[in-house]
């Protein structure tokens, strides 16, 4: 964890900022597409 808040504060929080918008895309399209589940973790019972 130092490492990555030397890294925030040394360059730019930016990167960051990215990298979770893109994963957050990345999980819609794979759900959408019908490649995940959005109730994978649910039982069926």
């Amino acid at each position: 964890m130092n490492l990555f808040m030397k890294f925030i504060t040394t360059k730019s929080f930016m990167p960051f900022v990215i990298y979770r918008i893109l994963l957050g895309i990345l999980l819609f399209v794979l759900v959408g597409a019908g490649v995940l589940s959005p109730h994978a973790s649910e039982s069926g019972g």
